[in-house]
């Protein structure tokens, strides 16, 4: 990898923490045109995808992740749940858990108390409705 595709990677993670997913996306394709074999890049779209709420984009890229480097962990245990997910939701699983935090907002709740005191809040204005 030559230092400005990695230096664009690093700035597609820091992008994806803060929930910047079109820049993230952006610098993750550029580095993936210019290093097909990235696996690392292609997790990174995945991660965009998964983000967005888009679970069938990002299933097909976390197996082309999984292609580029059959070993790769990150990239085996993303494509390996998301099909589950898929499998689930196709099979007609009627019971849905309550949503998790996406891991972007459990970085912004963890950065800003108020914003998990009003999560809490709506949580438990929602319940008694």
């Amino acid at each position: 990898m030559n230092r400005d595709n990695y230096e664009k990677q690093i700035q597609a993670d820091r992008l994806l923490t803060y929930a910047l997913f079109d820049q993230a996306e952006k610098l993750y394709s550029e580095v993936l045109a210019a290093e097909p074999d990235n696996v690392e890049a292609a997790l990174g779209l995945a991660r965009v995808a998964l983000e967005r709420g888009d679970e069938a984009l990002a299933y097909e890229r976390a197996r082309r992740a999984v292609q580029i480097n059959p070993r790769f962990d990150d990239a085996l245990r993303l494509e390996q749940r998301l099909a589950e997910v898929i499998a689930a939701r196709a099979a007609g699983a009627t019971h849905q858990a309550p949503q998790a935090l996406r891991p972007s907002e459990q970085a912004a709740f963890a950065r800003n108390r108020s914003m998990s005191d009003h999560r809490a809040s709506e949580e438990k204005r929602n319940e008694t409705k």
